[in-house]
C-alpha cells in the first residue's frame, strides 16, 4: 500500500466512477483499475462493487476511505509545514465549530483571516461539539469551537464565554419572563436535541440530582426545526439565547430564564495538546481567540416588558447571519 493507490482509491470514491476518476488523474482507465485491485489484494477485502451506474463502496471500501483521507491529509500538512517553517503565513487552517456560534462569529473570521493572513487556506466546518472533537483528536481540525470540552489530557482548553440556558416556548405564553424552576421545566413537553449534546446532558444532570427526568416529546438535532415546533406551541426547549437568534425574527417565541440553579454552558476554544509546532496555526488561534471574545460576549437579559423582542445586537446578528 502506497500514498498513490489511496489517492487513486480516494478520486474513484469522490467520483463514484474509474472512467471520471482516470480523467480527472491523467492515467489510463486500466492502469488505475490494477491499483485498486492491489488494494483489494493486500488488504484481502473487495472495496468497490461496480454497477451500472459506476461503482460504491462495499463496507471495509468505506472504513478504508476514512483511513485513507485521513493518511492523505497528514502527508498534505507535511508540505505545507515545510513551507510554514519558511515563511510562516502559507499552508491550510482547519477549524471547527457548531452551527449556532458560526453563525456569530465565521464570515467575520474567515474575513480577518483572509486579510491577514492572504497566503493561508481557510477551511470552517461544522458539526456537533462531540463530533468536532473526535475531528479535532484524529487530525482533521486544526482547532474548534466547542461547547463545554470534556477534560482531557489530549485537548488544550481555552475559555471563552460563559452563556446561560433559557426555556423556551410559544409566542403566546403567559408565563413570558417569569423565571422556570427545574421541577416545572421536568413536567413539560420538551423537544431537544438527541444524545449526546452537552445542553441536553447539562438539563438531565440537574434534574437527576433531585430524582427527576426530563420529559422528552421529541428528540430532533435541527435547531431550525426545533424552534419552528416551539413557535407552533407543540412543546418547549431548552437553548442558549444565541441558538434562537440563528432563526432571526421570523418565529417569534417567549423566553424564560431558568433558576433554582442556573444552567450554564461554556464557549472554548480547544486544540489538541500534541501538536505540531506551525507559526500560521498559532496566528490563527490568536485571531480566533481575539475575536470570539468580542463577538461572543454575554448579553444583558431580555426586558422583562417584552420577553421575546430581540435586543439591538440580535437584530443585528439575524439581519447578517
Amino acid at each position: 500500500m502506497d500514498i498513490r493507490q489511496l489517492g487513486y482509491f480516494v478520486r474513484v470514491v469522490e467520483f463514484g466512477s474509474f472512467s471520471r476518476a482516470a480523467t480527472y488523474l491523467h492515467v489510463a482507465q486500466p492502469a488505475l483499475s490494477r491499483q485498486v485491485q492491489n488494494l483489494e489484494v493486500e488488504l484481502k477485502e473487495r472495496l468497490l462493487i461496480r454497477n451500472g451506474r459506476g461503482v460504491k463502496t462495499t463496507e471495509a471500501g468505506e472504513r478504508l476511505l476514512e483511513h485513507a483521507r485521513t493518511i492523505l491529509d497528514l502527508v498534505g500538512r507535511v508540505y505545507e509545514d515545510m513551507e510554514n517553517a519558511r515563511t510562516g503565513k502559507a499552508g491550510t487552517v482547519t477549524i471547527g465549530m457548531p452551527g449556532t456560534l458560526s453563525a456569530a462569529i465565521s464570515a467575520a473570521l474567515i474575513r480577518r483571516l483572509r486579510n491577514e493572513l492572504p497566503d493561508a487556506n481557510v477551511h470552517v466546518l461544522h458539526g456537533r461539539s462531540t463530533q468536532l472533537q473526535e475531528w479535532l483528536l484524529a487530525g482533521r481540525l486544526d482547532m474548534a469551537v466547542l461547547y463545554d470540552a470534556p477534560s482531557s489530557p489530549m485537548l488544550e482548553i481555552h475559555d471563552l464565554v460563559t452563556e446561560k440556558l433559557y426555556l423556551f416556548s410559544g409566542p403566546g405564553d403567559p408565563a413570558a419572563g417569569i423565571p422556570a424552576t427545574l421541577e416545572e421545566i421536568a413536567n413539560l413537553p420538551v423537544i431537544i436535541a438527541s444524545r449526546p449534546n452537552r445542553v441536553r446532558e447539562i438539563v438531565e444532570g440537574e434534574l437527576a440530582r433531585t430524582g427527576q427526568k426530563l420529559n422528552v416529546l421529541f428528540e430532533i438535532d435541527a435547531v431550525e426545526a426545533m424552534f419552528d415546533l416551539v413557535h407552533s406551541g407543540v412543546g418547549y426547549t431548552v437553548a442558549t439565547r444565541r441558538a434562537r437568534r440563528t432563526m432571526g425574527a421570523s418565529n417569534e417565541v417567549a423566553i424564560r430564564p431558568i433558576i433554582g440553579p442556573e444552567l450554564e454552558i461554556k464557549v472554548q476554544i480547544v486544540l489538541r495538546t500534541r501538536r505540531l509546532n506551525n507559526r500560521l496555526h498559532d496566528a490563527a488561534f490568536r485571531i480566533l481567540r481575539d475575536l470570539s471574545l468580542d463577538l461572543l460576549k454575554p448579553e444583558p437579559a431580555t426586558s422583562s416588558h417584552h420577553p421575546h423582542a430581540p435586543t439591538k445586537r440580535a437584530a443585528e446578528h439575524s439581519a447578517t447571519g
